[in-house]
């Protein structure tokens, strides 16, 4: 089964481009405040997706699912192909997912509850064991959960409770800052949160093929010809004591001559001329080439193995 996982899209869900797979999987913070309008228009896009099923969380900013729920259950009914899981759960082709919205206080927005109280903890405890996939739009407590290394804001009940589902996968957003995959000998987690920071649409969306006895992570893979181009980046930053080493090319007699014309013209030696070209080249290329290289789909997204054990992925 392969699952394709979005979050944290914030109305910028038409600029997407979804890989295929069986199931879609949207984390929450599919608007901007939750309005009518927007939800109707996420989900018409959400529907017209190609994918045999769609599983849908609400997120702090999708207030209308917390405030008018009998709304946001009209609007989900136009489109019947949408599961929209609210501590609920769904089996698809024997596999169990289960979804909530609820997230520690944040900001007083939508499906808030107090930190590490009794409410969080009931909500969690609904979670039931033998869950294979969690759908959360929050972290748990101390995984993908910080913003530049500040505080983790993850929930801590949340994370009690997973200790005892232990699901195979946990999607979930919010933290836009820490999007990326985790692996735990348990779980992989994943933060498919689509925008970041700035809430430009900058993420692409995490595939995951879910196996009987292992999982396959796509798009975690380095990429090597961006490693090669940033290690020539830092080679290029030079110092007063580098060694010179004298290298010989053939070049035609006009372009040496040419050479000599333009050095006298700038008051350089040849020799000095040749290495502005020369530096001024590589800088120029390297600068085209990372362009290339650092578009979404081609950077690895960010990976991290767990403590309580290895990487289960499979080539």
């Amino acid at each position: 089964m392969r699952l394709v996982c979005i979050s944290d899209t914030h109305n910028t869900h038409k600029a997407l481009r979804l890989p295929e797979g069986d199931v879609l999987i949207h984390a929450g913070d599919a608007t901007g405040q939750g309005l009518s309008l927007e939800v109707e228009s996420f989900l018409a896009w959400l529907a017209s997706q190609p994918h045999r099923h769609k599983i849908f969380v609400a997120g702090n900013h999708d207030w209308l699912f917390q405030r008018h729920p009998d709304m946001a259950a009209q609007l989900l009914a136009v489109h019947p192909g949408i599961t929209y899981l609210q501590d609920s759960g769904v089996e698809i082709d024997g596999v169990k997912f289960w979804g909530s919205p609820w997230q520690p206080w944040f900001c007083d927005w939508a499906f808030n509850l107090p930190r590490q109280g009794e409410a969080l903890h009931e909500v969690w405890n609904k979670i039931p064991l033998g869950t294979e996939v969690l759908i959360t739009h929050g972290p748990p407590h101390g995984v993908l959960d910080q913003i530049h290394g500040g505080p983790h804001l993850g929930c801590e009940e949340l994370k009690i409770r997973l200790a005892a589902v232990r699901p195979r996968i946990h999607v979930f957003g919010h933290i836009h800052h820490s999007y990326g995959v985790a692996r735990s000998k348990a779980t992989a987690y994943v933060n498919a949160c689509g925008c970041d920071e700035d809430y430009r649409p900058t993420h692409r969306p995490i595939v995951l093929d879910l196996r009987p006895k292992s999982i396959k992570i796509h798009g975690i893979e380095p990429n090597v010809r961006l490693e090669s181009l940033e290690r020539l980046q830092e080679s290029l930053k030079h110092t007063e004591n580098d060694l010179i080493e004298k290298m010989l090319y053939e070049l035609p007699s006009h372009q040496i001559g040419g050479m000599h014309v333009m050095a006298e013209i700038r008051g350089l030696r040849p020799e000095a001329l040749l290495q502005d070209y020369v530096e001024r080249g590589l800088h120029s290329d390297l600068t085209y080439h990372l362009r290339a290289e650092n578009k979404p789909s081609k950077r690895p997204i960010p990976f991290t193995k767990l403590e309580d054990g290895p990487a289960e992925t499979q080539p």
